[in-house]
């Protein structure tokens, strides 16, 4: 904190006062209405207020003993007498009863008898704040009571991703955790406080894949009681293929244009990640156009990340922009490790949607890291996967087999040089349909230029049709 004129300082530490002085209110508040989780979390509160304000007078030279900051001064208020004395300065003798019978005996009535029917009530009632956080203790006395946990995700996942980001709850409000991964990933691991009862348990890299992991989390609760509870899973092998999942052409109609890539991705990944289909690839792709962010003909990126979320609430995909396809391709294999979901690439210059389902390589901690070095992806294509002879005529430049079904494996010669792949990057002014965005959210144009990807990147508070906003690591 810089050095302030009197008037600042003043203003400086009456500011942090009144933060303590609304915190203390919102606790009195919780005591009165709400739960002892929610009194808890207001004494919290208090006391974070409370040393933020006592710092802000250290760090002005202001003594711990010396007094709030001054109050305006106002001047005593007048009251008229509610006893008016007798013209000799005593009160009359009807004023004498008044005051020595019948007033005492208002003032119980009206004070203490109500007083005393709360007060055997509240020693009739069970203590919620034993019930919260106090236990049964030795010689019928009470003790602490330690937390509960519970995971975001059931313990025992056979398949978890390689980036563990685990979050968890607690009954009650929790003063600090910590985490051990067993065996040793060979990378940091930490668990942090999201809030008062809530946090989270992550490596700083990837964990080896198809190893069985338990993660141990010991929690303090606000008063003293402490629990660990663990978490068992085996991380995913390395990501190659996409088996037992139902394939879809863009081609339902084979007739029509086929500009329903999109809408056919869209339905791998809603059958992929929940076992249903629930959609035809026309029908997302009318449900879709309206949702665009630009004049595409099929679906932009905005647009098949929203579609996704409507067809599966569970799917947070977002788009990300990266400005080479090395970016790109790296970014893909850590969203596949982190989500162990499908990745829509968005290629032929902005005009197919396949997905990424895999990758060939190494990846290390992070996608910066030296030691992630990616040799190669796999793509489930939804167009080059169609063998009917009627739609054959579509680009009979380019092969189709049935391994794009599943998985057909490209080099990076091929990927980043082949026009149908990331020859080109996102370019509407090629195809006569630029960006038109007025909504004031990103620059004109947004995409054009890039290279670009749908993934799962699990935040929910981001609106589906933004651009997504987590780093990866």
């Amino acid at each position: 904190m810089g050095q302030l004129s009197g008037d600042e300082a003043e203003r400086e530490i009456a500011s942090a006062h009144a933060a303590y002085q609304r915190a203390l209110a919102a606790y009195e508040s919780a005591r009165e209405r709400d739960s002892r989780v929610a009194e808890f979390a207001a004494a919290a509160e208090v006391d974070r207020t409370r040393r933020i304000y006592f710092a802000a007078r250290a760090a002005l030279g202001v003594h711990p003993e010396a007094l709030m900051p001054a109050t305006p001064h106002r001047g005593a208020r007048r009251y008229r007498p509610f006893i008016a004395p007798a013209r000799n300065g005593t009160p009359g003798g009807w004023m004498h009863v008044a005051l020595n019978v019948a007033l005492p005996v208002v003032l119980f009535a009206g004070l203490a008898i109500p007083i005393g029917i709360f007060a055997m009530s509240e020693a009739a009632r069970p203590s919620t704040l034993a019930s919260d956080v106090l236990g049964p203790g030795k010689a019928g006395g009470t003790i602490a009571r330690a937390p509960t946990l519970s995971f975001a995700r059931p313990s025992g996942e056979r398949a978890a991703p390689r980036f563990l980001d685990l979050a968890f709850t607690s009954d009650i409000p929790l003063s600090h955790v910590t985490v051990l991964v067993n065996p040793d990933p060979g990378i940091p691991c930490e668990a942090v406080l999201d809030g008062a009862t809530q946090g989270r348990a992550r490596c700083s890299g990837t964990l080896p894949g198809g190893r069985e992991f338990s993660a141990r989390i010991t929690a303090t609760g606000v008063f003293g009681g402490a629990v660990a509870a663990t978490y068992e899973f085996r991380t995913r092998e390395q990501v190659t293929r996409l088996t037992n999942v139902k394939w879809f052409t863009e081609f339902e109609d084979p007739r029509a244009d086929p500009l329903a890539c999109a809408a056919a991705s869209a339905r791998i990944i809603q059958n992929y990640t929940t076992g249903r289909d629930v959609q035809t690839a026309y029908g997302i792709l009318a449900m879709g156009r309206p949702l665009n962010r630009s004049r595409d003909p099929g679906l932009d990126p905005a647009a098949i990340a929203e579609v996704l979320h409507r067809l599966e609430p569970t799917n947070n995909y977002h788009y990300y922009i990266y400005s080479t396809r090395e970016e790109m391709t790296r970014a893909a294999a850590a969203w596949l490790m982190r989500s162990g979901k499908p990745v829509v690439a968005i290629t032929l210059g902005g005009q197919h949607a396949p997905l990424i389902v895999g990758f060939t390589g190494e990846f290390g901690a992070s996608v910066d890291d030296p030691a992630t070095r990616i040799t190669g992806v796999v793509v489930m294509d939804p167009q080059r996967g169609d063998l009917d002879p009627r739609t054959a005529h579509h680009r009979p430049d380019k092969a189709r087999s049935l391994d794009y079904q599943t998985g057909h494996e490209l080099t990076l010669t091929e990927w980043y040089r082949d026009e149908w792949w990331l020859g080109s990057p996102y370019w509407f002014s090629d195809r006569g349909v630029p960006m038109d965005r007025n909504d004031g959210a990103y620059p004109l144009p947004h995409w054009s230029g890039n290279f670009v990807l749908i993934a799962d990147d699990g935040d929910s508070s981001n609106p589906p049709n933004r651009m997504g906003r987590v780093p990866l690591r």
